[in-house]
């Protein structure tokens, strides 16, 4: 017979170990082997040693290195007999035990790590999220409370607002928030209260305003000059230059000439025909040519800038969308449609004369190589007699210079006056003739002219008629 590490037995040595065996007291347990006090853990797997050394009566089952019989005596609750290796049996159950309860720790374990960092993943993500969104709203809320108060980021675009009779600093901001002067009307009520801005009184009128301002600014300056309730009608016909009309207005108490002068220089006003100009340094006034000419109801004392606007107002309203398109026909954008219609406006003696002067100056424009220059005493007259006394003799030069017709080819730098509409449609639809000389007698009658022969033969007689009425 062989065990299992090959060492042969013969039926002597097999007798002598079953009689070496049978002295072995079944009484006596083999020494346990003391196990290190294991560490606690969150999760434990507990192994019932009970269940080792169970009471039962089962056969053990072979272990290498033993010899087991058949009719083995069955265990005993408090005797049982152990062959050699039942010991180290138990033991790698233990051991195996142990290891499989350390297994279990960590597997356990590390699934609750995931757990949390799954779950606690996700509601990092959403928290971080939350706070991000608060902090941009936050954020965008308090620049915007920021802004209404110290005015920035904001426009300086003018907004007519008016405020009724007995209007209270609360309604007067709803008026502000209305006209869109200010973004946060909760924190301007809540801000003004505190400045004491709730304490004054607030007068009715038509005020011109801009966020540039900030609300502050804009209350006081309904508080500071409140344009009364008095008014004037004024009328300003056509042909008259921007420093004849600044004249009128001061003259009748509506508002100061050289505020409003500043005004039309620096302010800005958002209109589509304003915005095609080009900026030209030897240009004298931008808005020269679009103070339409009408009769208007102003506040006395007003301010320059609402001023302004009932002009630009006026004019934006009697603008066609046909004249873009018949200008377009023509080539030329509206801004020189509106120079031309100025100077038939100053050189026409009526409205009858009107399309055939503007014949004149188209076929001039359109035949340069022939007639560099239109030759029209009006835009030199412009710079001497209403530009010149404004900005002094040195500028006034210089005006002069890019202005005179006389000199320049073509178009002077932008309108000598405030057209009305008769010269606005005559420089869009001029007379067909082959005119390119005109001139006017004392009485106001014109002589045209195919050549400058023809033309000299129209001066001689433009003089005996001139003789004729002195």
């Amino acid at each position: 017979m062989k065990d299992e590490n090959g060492r042969e037995y013969s039926d002597y040595d097999i007798d002598k170990l079953i009689e070496e065996y049978s002295h072995i007291n079944r009484n006596d347990e083999p020494e346990q082997v003391s196990q290190p006090p294991k560490e606690k853990k969150k999760f434990v797997v507990h192994i019932d040693e009970s269940l080792i050394d169970s009471p039962q009566s089962v056969e053990p089952k072979p272990q290498s290195g033993g010899i087991y019989f058949s009719n083995y005596p069955k265990h005993h609750s408090t005797s049982r007999v152990q062959e050699p290796h039942a010991a180290e049996h138990k033991g790698n159950m233990k051991k195996n035990a142990a290891k499989h309860e350390h297994a279990s720790h960590e597997d356990a374990v590390r699934k609750v790590k995931d757990g949390i960092e799954k779950v606690g993943g996700k509601a990092a993500v959403g928290f971080l999220a939350f706070i991000l969104i608060s902090t941009i709203l936050l954020s965008y809320v308090g620049i915007t409370c920021l802004g209404d108060m110290l005015a920035i980021n904001r426009s300086d675009e003018n907004v007519t607002v008016d405020i009724p009779a007995d209007a209270t600093y609360s309604q007067i901001i709803d008026i502000l928030k209305d006209n869109k002067l200010i973004k946060r009307k909760g924190f301007c009520k809540m801000f003004t209260k505190f400045r004491g801005f709730d304490e004054g009184k607030y007068l009715s009128g038509q005020y011109y305003l801009n966020s540039k301002m900030g609300v502050e600014g804009m209350l006081k300056d309904i508080m500071a000059a409140p344009v009364t309730a008095e008014s004037i009608s004024l009328s300003f016909p056509e042909g008259l230059t921007a420093t004849q009309i600044l004249e009128k207005l001061e003259k009748n108490d509506v508002c100061n000439s050289a505020k409003v002068l500043t005004a039309m220089r620096t302010g800005k006003f958002n209109y589509d025909f304003l915005n095609d100009i080009t900026d030209n340094k030897n240009r004298f006034l931008k808005l020269e040519g679009y103070l339409f000419p009408d009769t208007y109801d102003f506040y006395v004392d007003a301010d320059p800038n609402y001023v302004i606007t009932k002009f630009l107002d006026n004019f934006n309203s009697k603008w066609e969308d046909e004249y873009d398109k018949r200008a377009a026909e023509l080539g030329l954008s509206r801004d020189e449609i509106i120079t031309i219609a100025s100077i038939i406006q100053k050189e026409a003696a009526n409205s009858d004369q009107m399309k055939v002067i503007s014949s004149v100056i188209h076929n001039r424009l359109n035949h340069q190589a022939d007639y560099p220059t239109l030759g029209c005493d009006s835009t030199a007259l412009y710079i001497s007699n209403y530009v010149t006394p404004t900005v002094g003799e040195a500028q006034g030069s210089i005006y002069y210079s890019a202005y005179d017709t006389s000199a320049i080819k073509g178009l002077p730098p932008g309108p000598i006056c405030n057209p009305g509409i008769d010269a606005i449609r005559a420089a869009l639809y001029p007379s067909d003739t082959d005119y390119y000389f005109f001139a006017h007698d004392k009485a106001g009658n014109i002589y045209t002219a195919s050549t400058f022969k023809e033309h000299k033969n129209n001066l001689v007689l433009i003089i005996k008629a001139n003789s004729s009425t002195d």
